[in-house]
């Protein structure tokens, strides 16, 4: 009994001895760093430069060696870290994520406009009375494999109209499919933007102006191409962008959600000087971010597209229809001139063919110039749009905008806050009680846009 007690002390003195060593060993393990893993150098945390350790064995001491002075660290800035973003630019490149995405991922982003109008909806040439705009989208995108991504969105809206209830308008914005196997050659599928033009493919948030371009007030037709709502339509269509993006074409075909319907086939062929534009969505200007000349045409044809409108009557007629057309050319020239400024010159024309189309044609061409130098936390840009499109009703008048807007950018195109006026005459057709004639707009507008870079 007596030796198996000595046995058991002397077993529980060496478990102790065990302890304190091997305690001693580690602490000195972690105070030196291994050859399999050298110090990364203080300059450069990415860069692992510092020279390994001693491979050389010690023996563990039961005290550890005492720690090297160590120089004094610096407390915290105060304030939020520096932005990824600087004040009134845009990022030269895309901001890389705090980690690596994995495959599969999903990513989310998000973006509004917001304007308050003065405007009297009664006589639209005062602006005595206020309104106010507001329209967001979400959005959705995921990579399934290299070649394989999906992108979902929607998007609301308030339109801040005469007689408009308080109910917001939600409906899907993309939904589609995207084969992506090389940079000349990929294929979406689903509800996405019908591209046509240069200003299809950034919609509202890739131009400068706060209103996009074509919708004249008073008019529910757009004197633009041919699509669905938010200029988005059911269909296929297959884009490159061959020669880093110099070059690229649009093919799709449309309506493809009514079998009924004849496919309303659309394309583009651009090609960009000085600087390529490989993404399938780009923008009309860049903020002196990239220097462009860019020529574009495009087209449309649809079968019986181009349908008479049905009067009310009992019982209702069979609309007559005609095959649609239109074709469209556009030009874009933007130059960071350095100290001078950024300069930004934007031409387009579209001719509409069909019986029974609201409009013949639409020319617009637009001025901007932005200051070179940083005012706060943003840059100054003024613009000057003016648009001119054509009824087909005989005899009638040409329909105007102009626009003029200066624009604080915080973060280029990520941020804008826009003040503007807006002045037009819109040719409304006959109607059974008052002939054909111009109405004047008048609006002022203070609105912002903010979108997720």
């Amino acid at each position: 009994m007596s030796r198996r007690s000595i046995s058991i002390w002397h077993l529980r003195i060496l478990g102790a001895g065990l302890l304190l060593g091997g305690g001693a060993w580690v602490n000195v393990a972690h105070a030196q760093p291994s050859a399999q893993e050298p110090t990364p150098s203080a300059a450069d945390p990415a860069d692992s430069t510092a020279a390994p350790a001693s491979t050389e064995h010690t023996e563990p001491s039961a005290t550890p060696a005492a720690p090297a002075s160590e120089a004094p660290v610096a407390p915290p800035a105060a304030g939020p870290p520096p932005s990824a973003i600087p004040d009134g630019e845009a990022p030269t490149k895309p901001i890389p994520p705090a980690f690596a995405p994995a495959i599969p991922n999903i990513d989310f982003g998000g973006r509004l406009q917001t304007a308050i109008k003065l405007q009297n909806p009664n006589d639209p040439t005062k602006m005595n009375d206020v309104s106010q705009v507001l329209s967001g989208d979400l959005l959705t995108s995921g990579q399934i494999h290299r070649y394989l991504k999906w992108q979902v969105s929607a998007t609301f809206s308030y339109p801040g109209t005469s007689g408009t209830p308080s109910a917001v308008n939600f409906q899907p914005l993309d939904v589609l499919a995207r084969v992506e196997l090389l940079p000349e050659f990929n294929v979406y599928m689903g509800r996405m933007i019908v591209v046509v033009s240069r200003f299809d493919p950034g919609g509202p948030w890739g131009i400068d102006e706060f209103f996009f371009p074509g919708f004249f007030p008073g008019i529910a037709a757009p004197a633009m191409p041919k699509a669905n709502a938010n200029g988005r339509d059911v269909g296929t269509t297959i884009w490159g962008a061959p020669l880093k993006g110099h070059i690229k074409y649009y093919l799709g075909a449309f309506n493809l959600y009514d079998p009924t319907l004849n496919p309303l086939l659309s394309g583009r062929l651009q090609v960009s000087l000085l600087n390529g534009e490989p993404n399938f969505y780009q923008r009309t200007t860049y903020f002196g971010t990239k220097d462009l000349i860019s020529v574009g045409i495009g087209g449309q044809y649809q079968k019986d597209g181009s349908v008479q409108p049905v009067p009310t009557t009992t019982p209702p007629t069979v609309p007559r229809t005609d095959d649609y057309s239109n074709l469209t050319a556009d030009l874009t020239f933007e130059k960071n001139i350095g100290d001078a400024g950024t300069l930004s010159l934007v031409a387009a024309y579209f001719k509409y063919n069909g019986d029974f189309n609201r409009w013949k044609n639409l020319w617009l061409t637009s001025v901007g110039y932005m200051l070179p130098q940083t005012i706060g936390i943003g840059k100054v840009r003024a613009t000057v749009r003016y648009q001119r499109g054509l009824d087909t009703a005989p005899g009638a008048d040409a329909s105007t905008l102009l626009d003029a807007q200066l624009s604080y950018n915080v973060a280029a195109w990520y941020a804008r806050f826009q003040v503007g006026y807006r002045h037009g005459d819109t040719y409304l057709a006959p109607t059974a009680t008052a002939p054909g004639h111009l109405q004047g707009n008048n609006i002022a507008y203070f609105g912002v846009t903010l979108a997720d870079p």
